[in-house]
């Protein structure tokens, strides 16, 4: 389970809430503090209810001393019968990164279970190992005055006491193995420092956190090799912190290795390495909303998306019911999954486009518009291909990320036996898929800004032909004489980029020539753009007289007046 949202949304709250339970530490009344309450009031009491496979439950609330662990049936489960640490035991790396302490042996770090795991499994050769150990005990004997030490010690001892009965001795544990593992350390080796043992400390942080993911991943793959299940869970915190791009992605990889042992995994991230739309159904999305009976307060939601969830939504809006079932939808998605999709997750809002023209164009003319892409949270994503439109509309919008879907309406009708030709059929799937008709996808216009039928309402503006024949009219109707014409700017970029042929590097060539454009007229942007532009905002809280207010401290150029249309949220 991956939880994904913006900084403060809550993210941290719900995995804290799991460790409070089933962590290392017991977390109870006396250990409450303000900032554990809703708007750190005490009088608001709260109730953390965890609930498992097997059908027990844990309940952690600020009015109890303790979390109530109860089976199936309701019963409460004592000491005495069992303990949710070790049903349900939580390995917990927060954002500190509390690594010593999984480096330690109580009960419930890692290394404690561990110790606990390979000591049940000692007793055939327990014999063995008491036989040595005594050996080892008579050694220390041979070694000059260690002997007379212990006596002295006993008998002073002795001496000093007045009438106890308490009687003192220099000794060796009892052979346990247990007592054997905790003399385990986990020690480092660096080549380049002549090979030698590595304490450690001595490490940097990335490697210190990997050192503890590696021993998790051995330690529930060899539990499994012997006929045990791993159980528990690991609760991890950002775990790209320290980490470069290459090696998150194989984290991402083990982790999901470590969760198909048995273990549960849940992490929070930043990083759109640790998501994949191939496993949206193990997203939770996590924001904050405004709070009805708490003016100007917002409380945390999380919003997760099943395969059951999806099918349903796909087949509300024009997906045959056999076409997407809950079988194959996640192999639906794999196909054409990629890094870009994922930043959909992390974005306040998803401007959806056909294509990388777009898609690294169009945030150089909202930039000119008032709206910065990356200052505001919004992420232009291109899904390759006006097909795909539909698909990742569908699930984005199941978890109501705020959207707006740009294309164009090139269409080559249909063939001379009244079969549609393949861009009909994308813009007929188009229209069914946001409950339009066909016409309205076909204008004649230069644009226009539809609204969808299917919910959610979404804001859709369809270019006629193409995004850089829209730019082009749009520009010639501003351009003073004497500035280069957009045909001058595209042989210029061809020349610096050197496509091989006229049709590669389109998205380059598009935002090449955007940005020599606003090298001469900054403020410059096509009236569709500052359409969209005030559209964003709009959705996003900031009021277009603000926006223009901004762009006139970097922009010479005064902005043309936006659209009086009525905006589409």
């Amino acid at each position: 389970m991956v939880l994904v949202g913006a900084n403060n949304a809550g993210k941290s709250n719900i995995i804290r809430a799991i460790n409070a339970i089933c962590g290392d530490e017991w977390f109870g009344a006396e250990k409450m503090q303000d900032h554990d309450f809703y708007l750190r009031d005490r009088n608001r009491p709260f109730v953390v209810k965890l609930s498992f496979d097997n059908d027990y439950t844990a309940v952690l609330s600020s009015s109890a001393k303790w979390p109530e662990y109860k089976d199936n049936f309701g019963n409460p489960i004592y000491s005495s019968k069992g303990n949710i640490k070790e049903d349900f035991p939580c390995t917990f790396l927060g954002a500190d990164r509390s690594f010593d302490r999984h480096m330690s042996f109580y009960d419930w770090t890692l290394l404690g279970k561990i110790r606990k795991t390979f000591h049940r499994r000692c007793a055939e050769v327990a014999d063995k190992l008491d036989k040595k150990f005594n050996e080892i005990v008579a050694l220390f004997d041979l070694v000059p005055g260690f002997p007379e030490f212990k006596q002295d010690f006993a008998e002073f001892f002795n001496e000093m006491q007045a009438d106890a009965p308490i009687k003192m001795s220099v000794n060796f544990k009892p052979f346990t193995p247990s007592n054997y593992f905790k003399t385990m350390h986990v020690l480092a080796s660096d080549p380049a420092q002549g090979g030698q043992d590595l304490d450690l400390d001595e490490l940097g942080e990335g490697t210190r956190n990997l050192a503890v993911l590696a021993l998790l991943r051995s330690y529930a793959l060899n539990l499994r090799r012997h006929g045990e299940e791993a159980s528990g869970i690991l609760a991890l915190e950002e775990p790209e912190i320290y980490l470069h791009p290459q090696a998150q992605r194989n984290l991402f990889r083990v982790l999901r290795e470590i969760a198909s042992s048995g273990i549960q995994v849940i992490i929070s991230t930043q990083s759109s390495c640790f998501v994949d739309t191939e496993y949206f159904d193990s997203i939770g999305l996590v924001r904050k909303i405004d709070d009805p009976e708490n003016e100007g307060c917002q409380h945390t939601v999380l919003t997760l998306v099943t395969k059951a969830d999806l099918v349903e939504h796909c087949h509300q809006t024009g997906v045959p019911q056999g076409k997407a079932t809950i079988e194959n939808i996640a192999e639906y998605y794999k196909s054409t999954s990629n890094h870009r999709l994922n930043e959909a997750f992390f974005a306040r809002f998803v401007i959806l486009v056909e294509g990388e023209t777009e898609e690294l164009a169009l945030p150089e003319y909202l930039s000119a518009a008032g709206l910065d892409c990356d200052w505001r949270g919004v992420s232009v994503i291109a899904v390759q291909g006006k097909n795909q439109i539909p698909k990742y509309w569908r699930l984005f919008s199941k978890f109501d990320i705020p959207m707006l879907v740009l294309f164009d309406n090139d269409d080559d009708g249909t063939d001379k036996n009244g079969a549609d030709n393949k861009k009909r059929k994308s813009n007929k799937n188009l229209a069914t898929c946001f409950g339009l008709e066909l016409d309205q996808i076909l204008h004649s216009k230069s644009w226009d800004v539809i609204k969808s039928v299917s919910k959610p309402e979404t804001m859709i503006v369809v270019l006629r032909k193409d995004f850089e024949t829209a730019v082009r009219e749009d520009y010639i109707k501003v351009a003073s004489s004497g500035y280069s014409t957009i045909d001058d700017m595209e042989r210029q970029a061809r020349d610096i980029i050197k496509p091989e042929t006229r049709d590669q590097a389109k998205g380059l060539i598009a935002r090449h020539v955007a940005r020599q454009i606003h090298a001469f007229k900054p403020g410059y942007a096509p009236k569709f753009v500052r359409h969209i532009a005030d559209a964003v905002n709009a959705c996003l809280g900031f009021s277009n007289v603000t926006v223009q207010q901004k762009q006139k401290t970097f922009s010479p150029l005064a902005i043309e007046e936006s659209s009086d249309d009525e905006l589409p949220f």
